[in-house]
């Protein structure tokens, strides 16, 4: 069940999305409506999860005043003593409610240190309780509800090549008790890290932080599977359930489903049988399975064609279609492209809508679609997203897009939250933790960003970019006893990386003024200017830090960043990855001047922002240098 429980009328959506997203950073397991599951009637899942949380907060705006909803909700919210209220657009609560304090968070964008904000944060915690720093430790995952790890199932089948089949049916079991049931589910790239002897409870619950195990073993012959599963409770180390299921190889769906209600049976949490349990042709679940085990992001096109046998196999099998439609989206965007890009567009499409129409739960092909989306179409990917993580909420690849997305546009707060979650979910997988890490760095709270980058190296000491990450905020705060333990340990390594040795030049470069560094930084930045007409971002907030920020103006005033608004366009190599101008400790010097907003304006962010009337989080910290949303709103061409 929820700590937080949060009540807000429709129009405050916006609002309520960046409340919770800013609780779940701070640790809170947050529930709102747009969590309800489908299956629950509106009423009887609300009163349960507000009854249950430990903390309620309203949200006031003139549209809750009039809602029967909200008043019901802080009504029970005021007499459990458990209420905790937020003013918004100047509204007034009502009686009797305008007795209890509330907080006035108008105009409020997410950042953590508005004193209002920390009033919020400050009665939750009283309420909910403090939850502990975002260090790396286990128990970050919020416990509310359990946590299961679906393990690799073992092969039985008497010839090691059926892994892959193994390996399949125990992952479609995963996302069937994901999508099913009220559980969080560990995301497979981290479970499935545990095979034959290394599957001992207590090592798999510490490291993924999970409360339960299922785990078993398939056998295949010809059409005929038997399926072996248990149910583990982390705790004590006893089974809970167990069960072996033999089947015709055509009702392995149906199998799936019955796993899934066990498992939520015997965890007494909620079940969601899927919508239809389709019968599936034995050879279209096999090239299923086979596509399944391919990196869609190293060979999309193996992928590719084993989907499409299987969906011309099969034309109803839903699972197919939606994984059709990623391989292919991949493809689109990233190549390498064997048909012109809109031959590939619409391929990604007619898999979509099929995908879809037999199966309007998925979020895969809506996440799959944004991919489409120029760069710089920020709404139209927001909406796609949006879409994915509603109807997925669970899935990391969905929440780490999600929290991509919400940095590449500054709302860095809002991205941590999602970056976090992404994170717990897929504790073992090092590319999620550098995301997570490098967020909450960015954010602001750079200390808890170094401990958890301190975690991460200890984890993964062959991981470079562990080093490279701290190293560079190290040298851009002036940290240099970090800065030295750091290089001792680079050096140790023994890393040829050419990121590794280029975060070394700039940071001694940052020490001691070397302008050989920043003259060669410089023709750098002016030849990829000239080849591909716009300077890196990356490159122009390093030169800044480095001192170069009329140089980097200049620079900037002759980019051009057309290619983020070309539907089938590619970012030349380093150009294109807006997130990192927001970032206070790499970039606080063009931050600080208005010529800043120019930037953004250029990467057509001044006219998504005032389009939605959001802004980002650093608009209220530059308000001490200049009117940041007048100036964009100004830029964007938009009413003042």
């Amino acid at each position: 069940m929820p700590d937080v429980f949060i009540s807000y009328a429709r129009a405050t959506e916006a609002t309520a999305e960046r409340v919770a997203a800013a609780l779940r950073a701070l640790g809170y397991d947050v529930w709102r409506d747009d969590q309800l599951a489908p299956h629950r009637t509106y009423a009887d899942e609300i009163e349960q999860r507000l009854r249950s949380a430990r903390a309620v907060v309203v949200l006031w705006s003139a549209d809750a005043v009039k809602s029967h909803w909200v008043r019901a909700e802080a009504d029970l919210a005021r007499n459990a003593g458990k209420l905790v209220q937020a003013t918004l657009e100047g509204a007034t609560p009502p009686l009797p409610f305008n007795q209890i304090q509330s907080a006035d968070l108008s105009g409020w964008l997410g950042e953590a240190d508005a004193p209002a904000w920390r009033k919020i944060v400050d009665s939750v915690t009283a309420l909910a309780g403090a939850v502990s720093g975002a260090g790396f430790a286990p128990g970050r995952l919020s416990q509310t509800r359990p946590t299961l790890a679906v393990l690799p199932f073992d092969n039985l089948s008497g010839d090691p090549e059926m892994t892959y089949f193994s390996d399949g049916v125990s992952e479609e079991i995963l996302q069937t008790v994901s999508r099913t049931s009220d559980l969080t589910v560990i995301a497979r790239s981290s479970s499935f890290q545990f095979r034959g002897a290394t599957k001992s409870t207590r090592q798999i619950a510490s490291a993924l932080n999970a409360t339960h195990l299922l785990d078993g073993s398939v056998r295949r012959s010809g059409q005929r599977v038997r399926i072996t599963a248990q149910l583990v409770d982390c705790a004590t180390e006893t089974t809970l359930w167990t069960d072996r299921l033999d089947r015709e190889l055509s009702d392995v769906f149906a199998l799936q489903d019955e796993i899934a209600a066990a498992v939520a049976e015997a965890l007494k949490v909620a079940f969601a049988p899927s919508a239809s349990v389709e019968r599936v042709d034995p050879t279209a679940y096999d090239l299923y399975l086979r596509a399944r085990t391919l990196s869609v992001d190293q060979d999309a096109t193996a992928a590719i064609e084993l989907l499409e046998q299987a969906v011309a196999h099969a034309p109803k099998f839903a699972a197919a279609w939606a994984a059709l439609c990623v391989a292919r989206a991949t493809q689109a965007r990233w190549g390498p492209r064997p048909k012109p890009y809109a031959q590939l567009k619409a391929g990604v499409e007619a898999a979509a809508r099929i995908a879809l129409e037999l199966n309007p739960r998925s979020g895969l092909p809506y996440a799959a679609l944004s991919r489409l989306e120029a760069m710089g179409e920020y709404a139209r990917r927001e909406a796609l997203l949006r879409q994915a993580q509603a109807l997925s909420p669970d899935e990391p690849d969905t929440l780490t897009a999600m929290g991509a997305f919400c940095n590449h546009v500054g709302f860095v707060q809002e991205a941590l939250g999602y970056v976090q979650r992404a994170w717990e979910l897929d504790p073992l997988y090092p590319e999620a933790a550098n995301v997570y890490g490098a967020v909450m760095a960015a954010s602001g709270r750079y200390e808890e960003g170094l401990a958890l980058y301190e975690g991460f190296r200890a984890r993964w000491p062959e991981h470079e970019v562990f080093i490279v990450g701290p190293l560079n905020y190290a040298a851009l705060r002036g940290d240099w006893p970090l800065y030295d333990k750091l290089v001792e340990i680079a050096h140790a390594t023994g890393s040829e990386d050419p990121s590794l040795r280029s975060t070394l030049r700039i940071g001694d470069a940052l020490r001691h003024g070397d302008e050989t560094v920043k003259a060669r930084l410089l023709d750098r930045m002016r030849g990829q200017l000239e080849q591909d007409g716009a300077a890196p971002l990356h490159a122009l907030v390093t030169a800044s830090a480095l001192g170069l920020t009329e140089e980097c103006f200049a620079l900037i005033e002759a980019s051009s960043y057309a290619f983020i608004f070309e539907e089938s366009g590619a970012a030349p190599a380093g150009v294109y990855n807006p997130g990192i101008i927001f970032d206070p400790t790499y970039n606080a010097a063009m931050m600080a001047d208005v010529r800043f907003v120019g930037l953004c304006a250029k990467l057509g962010l001044c006219r998504y922002w005032a389009n939605a009337d959001r802004w980002p989080d650093c608009a209220q910290a530059l308000s001490q240098h200049y009117d940041f949303r007048a100036e964009a709103r100004r830029l964007a061409g938009a009413p003042a």
